[in-house]
């Protein structure tokens, strides 16, 4: 078995992420140990790797394409990934025993039991020689789950001193302790929404949120948008791209206000959503921010004055990477035979270890 040759052992993993803005592809190489007070980690080295304008545009078109079409896609994107694990490899001389690796989504659907992550573990594993991890959302959703969010395990366990992490990515995801249960369940989109807007005046995003700053909330969108019915279902609860072009998209898209007004309803929006921060946790708990939305000065001032709570900004290592070096922990987690996905966050029949295994050599 795996886990009796690496339990208890300091191990290297790589961890790999592809969120749904499409801003790049995370690496993140990390050192695992379990001690007696918990699990300890080390960030060996990280980059982020652009996608070009031809990845981006496969990527978005994914979804519509034809069956042939995205199996070539999930290939291809494989080879790719492969290529780039390579190349970080040698450029920061490691060599890591396995690969934890998210994949792309292009389909979350588990209402109809099924969710899609491309980009073929095999592929990256007869092309690195390094053995893979991947598909963790899968097992998750044949056990009746969401088969996401999938990183509060994580939380739990790497970053315990905050009463609870949220990640500001391209869709908003949360996790905090209640009743000795890790709940973990999607906010709201972030990015996906900030990013189009900003798409719309040519700029890739609202650096810091200087425009949504210097916009005017429009009330009958903002109160719209706070109505949709997913804000109204109890956890645990997912969100995918399919959601957020029929829900959200269809609501902004054909809007003439100025985009700096819609960005500022945009950022209300959001702030409001995590309002929910507030009912969870106590008066000076820390609450830990990751993913780009991290960096967005404007909407981070108006989340702490709706909360009211401590949100803290580690290191820009862990705003930019956690959930690859989440990714690269549930990897450590299925090497060592140990449960990978809460089923209090997911809504699983149970806790289980997910992944599929494709071997290096």
């Amino acid at each position: 078995m795996i886990s009796s040759l690496y339990q208890n052992q300091p191990l290297q993993i790589l961890g790999l992420m592809s969120g749904t803005s499409l801003d790049g592809v995370d690496l993140a190489a990390c050192t695992f140990i379990e001690t007696d007070n918990g699990w300890q980690y080390k960030l060996d080295a990280a980059a982020t790797i652009p996608y070009n304008e031809d990845w981006i545009k496969r990527l978005k078109n994914a979804a519509f394409t034809s069956g042939e079409e995205l199996i070539q896609l999930h290939a291809d994107l494989g080879k790719y990934f492969a290529e780039l694990i390579n190349a970080f490899n040698d450029h920061y001389l490691i060599n890591p025993s396995f690969i934890g690796s998210h994949g792309h989504t292009i389909f979350h659907q588990p209402n109809k039991n099924f969710t899609l992550q491309i980009a073929d573990g095999a592929q990256i594993a007869a092309l690195t020689g390094i053995d893979t991890i991947c598909d963790f959302r899968n097992k998750d959703i044949a056990l009746g789950g969401q088969g996401a969010p999938l990183v509060p395990i994580g939380d739990r366990l790497l970053f315990p001193e905050y009463a609870a992490c949220v990640n500001l990515g391209g869709i908003a995801n949360v996790s905090y302790e209640k009743n000795g249960k890790r709940i973990g369940f999607d906010i709201c989109p972030v990015n996906m929404l900030l990013n189009y807007l900003a798409n719309r005046i040519d700029k890739p995003y609202d650096d810091e949120g200087k425009i949504a700053r210097s916009g005017t909330i429009i009330p009958d969108l903002l109160v719209q948008l706070n109505s949709l019915d997913y804000y109204q279902q109890s956890s645990p609860k997912s969100l995918g791209k399919e959601w957020f072009d029929k829900e959200v998209l269809s609501l902004v898209e054909k809007r003439i206000e100025p985009i700096s007004d819609l960005l500022r309803t945009s950022v209300e929006h959001i702030a409001i959503q995590h309002g929910l921060i507030k009912t969870n946790t106590n008066a000076n708990d820390k609450i830990l921010l990751s993913g780009g939305g991290a960096f967005n000065t404007f909407l981070v001032e108006r989340m702490a004055s709706i909360t009211d709570r401590i949100l803290v900004k580690p290191s820009v290592d862990i705003i930019n990477f956690k959930e690859a070096i989440v990714f690269a922990f549930l990897a450590m987690l299925f090497v060592n035979n140990r449960d990978n996905v809460l089923c209090s966050a997911t809504g699983s029949s149970k806790n289980h270890c997910g992944g599929a295994y494709h071997r290096g050599n």
